[in-house]
C-alpha cells in the first residue's frame, strides 16, 4: 500500500512538472558560441533590456545591437571552425523582466514559426523581436513568448543555455 501511494505521488509530481514552461531551454538546433563580455560589442549585453544579434558569415562575426549599430569582426580559424550558431544566429542579452538571476539569456535569431535558416528576426530597443515573413512578434524580456494579438498561438523563441565564468560568456547545448 505504501509503495502504491509513493508511486502515485511520484507520477502526479512528474506529470505536474511536465507542464510547458517557457523558461526552459527549447531548441532542436545545436549551438556553441563564446565571447568576452568586457570587449565591444558584447560589453552592452549585461545591461537589462539590451540585446545583440550575432551570426557567422564568410569568416566574420556579424553583430547588430538594439540601436541598430552593426559590426563585423574577423574570426580566428578556431572560432570560425567551432562556432555553431543554431538556426539563424543568436540574440544575446539581459532581459528586463523575469530574469530569475540568470543574467544573460540567448535566443535563436531564426524565427521559431517559419523555422527556416534564412528567415531571421529583427528586434528593437524595447526587446520585441519581429519576423517580416510570418508577422510574428516575441518579447525577449518575458521569456521569448509571443506578443501577437491576432489570436494565433505561436511558439516561443528558441532559447539556449548560457554560462558566465570570469567574464567569458558561453552559449552551448
Amino acid at each position: 500500500m505504501k509503495r502504491t501511494l509513493v508511486l502515485c505521488f511520484w507520477l502526479i509530481f512528474a506529470v505536474c512538472c511536465e507542464k510547458n514552461n517557457y523558461k526552459t531551454f527549447s531548441s532542436k538546433y545545436r549551438v556553441f558560441f563564446s565571447c568576452n563580455i568586457a570587449d565591444a560589442p558584447f560589453n552592452g549585453i549585461t545591461t537589462p533590456g539590451r540585446f545583440l544579434s550575432a551570426r557567422v558569415n564568410n569568416g566574420k562575426l556579424m553583430t547588430v545591437d538594439s540601436d541598430g549599430k552593426k559590426e563585423n569582426i574577423t574570426l580566428t580559424a578556431v572560432q570560425n571552425a567551432s562556432y555553431i550558431m543554431g538556426l539563424g544566429g543568436l540574440i544575446i542579452g539581459t532581459p528586463t523582466f523575469n530574469n530569475d538571476n540568470v543574467s544573460i539569456w540567448a535566443y535563436d535569431l531564426g524565427c521559431p514559426e517559419c523555422d527556416q535558416p534564412g528567415v531571421r528576426l529583427t528586434f528593437d530597443i524595447q526587446g520585441i523581436a519581429s519576423c517580416s515573413s510570418c508577422q510574428g512578434q516575441w518579447n525577449m524580456n518575458s521569456s521569448g513568448i509571443s506578443v501577437n494579438t491576432d489570436g494565433k498561438e505561436r511558439r516561443p523563441l528558441y532559447r539556449y543555455p548560457t554560462s558566465l565564468n570570469d567574464g567569458i560568456l558561453i552559449v552551448s547545448n
